[in-house]
């Protein structure tokens, strides 16, 4: 008999005892939170796009907090063991008066078993007592701070947020420790009822001031602090959009998230010095049906992304769509490595020459080809380097053809075109023409064979990833092609020395492309520090008007290069001819501009100017085909051709003409 009292003794103290070494309240995964090179919060992962969390200690909850939190939830929580006896006195009293269950006598304890064990779960008289008993077993095993530190950090404050500090940021912007008395208030109003008092309802006013009110009575706060709260207006943001929301899903399409938060190789300050002057520039061309561009930069030296910008608004409906992933046909952009071989394989020079006239490549099988160049005519005898510079496509094509097709092929594959999966003669000799959809992200790729002079390198945005570059080809061949794309004299047969795209005082790689239909122009550059990639083009397939990289693209890359090599650098331009080639370019109006009439500078007037390194005494406008005397034009909706002449005593030396379009 007093074995079987010992033993009704030590089963329930075991009992206990078990239940104390089980329980546990360990807080649910965070949310990953992302931030730049600088340590700023540009972005959150949210776990399985359910929960918001933002994990914070009890040291770093404010003192008013806690104290709200207690009078509204739990007036004897830091003195009662496990529950609040008056309040379950109350309870049965009320339920008993109403004939129904009108409230439970929770206590803070119990809250938090609930939230840990059976959260959304229908309330019940054995629930409760199980949580009676839980709450007792929690008070044994863990203080009143860490009690009170898991609820604040597990209650619902609506829209996926189940941490107050997640609550904070979410409808305030900042952390909890810089929130207001009455932002603070606010928040802890929502849990009570996060649908009834989400903070966009007419209730949650009724709310707010009800509590307000009870704090004051409650001595909680004085008569002149309820007053004061009560009038603050209280700014919710009431969405949680990301900083830079480009980074967040690039990171998990790439899957490239951590447990732990995340720091990234991204500049917020340079991104949003480049959004603003890149808006300017959309809004400069707005009526030309400009509204979509594309901005990557990377550090040159150590191939980190510092800027991924996809959209000029990200949240309009298709902004989401990564342009960096997106497939798209790179054209003229693939010229460059046909030169490489050209110079690897024929051993040729960039003051090698090459006929430009129209040619006709035949097949086996009777096919034929007839390349086209993209200004649709012919300049007879060229260097390689002022075919490259000038991107001109038959001189490329029969390079292509005589290094061989499958050399080619194979050094595309080599540098990590994923895309490129057809056979060689699938493409044939367009292959060199870029007639293949690819990630855009691996062409920039593919580019840095000639920032990094052989090796092509993988970017990467983790601040932490190592350094990956594969050796690819003699340096030797590479120069060749850097000094064709950053000397600026070679590329004056296509577009004027002083354009966007001209940089007397910077080193500059330039390689454009843009399509016949302007549906697409872009922009690979690098320069002493960076690699920039600009893309224009419409998401939305609608094309724009007569907008080239040298007006769009050119003229964003042009401010972000100004912007990040500040300082005035040496240009060491290899110029292949002995003496300085001589040139003669309309500036204003520069060729393929298009007017809007009535606002046209001013008095709807175009200003006429040139440059040249030619002496000359003399000049002559001509527009439409006869003599112009005046320095501006005023100019009705037409398609203008101008033209100017320059004279050293009379004899005509030089001349240069353009059209333009004036457009109602």
């Amino acid at each position: 008999m007093k074995k079987i009292k010992l033993l009704l003794i030590f089963i329930p103290l075991l009992l206990i005892f078990t239940s104390i070494l089980s329980l546990k309240i360990n807080l649910p995964t965070p949310s990953t939170i992302i931030y730049d090179s600088h340590d700023i919060e540009i972005g959150e992962i949210i776990q399985d796009e359910k929960t918001r969390h933002r994990p914070i200690k009890i040291e770093d909850i404010p003192e008013f907090t806690k104290q709200v939190i207690i009078t509204l939830e739990d007036k004897s929580f830091y003195s009662n063991i496990w529950i609040d006896f008056k309040a379950i006195a109350r309870s049965l009293y009320n339920n008993i008066s109403s004939w129904k269950i009108v409230e439970w006598a929770s206590t803070l304890s119990t809250q938090v078993i609930r939230n840990n064990f059976w959260l959304n779960k229908k309330r019940s008289y054995s629930r409760k007592i199980s949580e009676f008993y839980l709450a007792l077993i929690l008070n044994t095993k863990y203080s009143k701070d860490e009690i009170l530190e898991n609820y604040l950090n597990r209650i619902y404050f609506w829209n996926l947020n189940y941490w107050i500090e997640s609550a904070s940021q979410y409808y305030f912007g900042k952390t909890l420790q810089n929130l207001t008395k009455a932002e603070q208030i606010a928040l802890l109003i929502i849990p009570k009822n996060s649908s009834k008092y989400s903070p966009n309802k007419p209730s949650f006013r009724v709310r707010f001031e009800k509590v307000v009110n009870y704090l004051q009575d409650n001595w909680v706060l004085s008569a002149n602090e309820a007053r004061n709260i009560l009038n603050e207006k209280l700014d919710f943001n009431y969405e949680s959009n990301a900083t830079l929301p480009y980074i967040v899903d690039y990171i998990q399409a790439n899957k490239l998230e951590k447990e732990s938060n995340i720091k990234t190789s991204i500049d917020y300050y340079l991104t949003k010095e480049i959004e603003k002057l890149a808006l300017d520039t959309v809004s400069s061309l707005f009526w030309k049906d400009v509204w979509d561009y594309w901005v990557l930069v990377v550090d040159r030296k150590t191939n980190e992304i510092k800027i991924m910008i996809w959209w000029i608004d990200y949240y309009l409906e298709n902004g989401q769509v990564n342009s960096t992933t997106a497939l798209r046909q790179a054209w003229s952009t693939i010229k460059p490595f046909t030169y490489i071989l050209a110079f690897q394989e024929l051993w040729y020079k960039p003051s090698s020459t090459i006929i430009d006239l129209p040619i006709q490549f035949s097949t086996a099988e009777g096919n034929t080809y007839s390349p086209k160049n993209y200004s649709l005519d012919y300049k007879w005898e060229v260097t390689l380097a002022e075919a490259l510079s000038q991107s001109i496509n038959i001189p490329a094509v029969k390079l292509t053809n005589e290094i061989w097709l499958t050399r080619l092929y194979d050094f595309l594959k080599s540098l990590n075109f994923s895309t490129l999966n057809e056979d060689p003669e699938y493409y044939w000799l367009a292959l060199t023409l870029g007639v293949w959809e690819m990630k855009l992200i691996e062409l920039l790729e593919a580019y840095t064979i000639f920032a990094h002079e052989w090796s092509i390198c993988k970017f990467t945005i983790l601040s932490d990833s190592e350094n990956i570059c594969d050796h690819k080809i003699e340096k030797k061949y590479t120069d060749m092609v850097n000094e064709i794309l950053t000397n600026r004299y070679f590329k004056l047969g296509w577009f004027p020395i002083h354009s966007n795209l001209d940089f007397p005082d910077r080193n500059v790689f330039v390689k454009t492309w843009t399509s016949r239909n302007f549906r697409d122009n872009w922009s690979i550059w690098f320069t002493d520090n960076y690699m920039i990639w600009v893309w224009v083009w419409n998401k939305d397939g609608t094309y724009m008007k007569w907008v080239s990289w040298t007006s769009w693209a050119g003229d964003i890359f042009r401010k972000i290069v100004y912007l990040l090599e500040k300082e005035d650098q040496d240009t060491n331009a290899i110029i292949y001819d002995s003496s300085e080639l001589e040139y003669l370019d309309i500036i204003s109006p520069l060729d393929g501009s298009i007017y809007k009439q009535g606002i046209i500078q001013q008095r709807n007037q175009v200003k006429l100017g040139f440059k040249t390194n030619i002496n000359f005494n003399n000049y002559a406008w001509e527009v439409n085909w006869k003599l112009y005397d005046a320095d501006f034009l005023d100019l009705e909706a037409w398609n203008h051709d101008i033209k100017i002449s320059i004279f050293q005593n009379w004899k005509l030396i030089g001349s240069e003409s353009s059209r333009i379009v004036v457009e109602e």
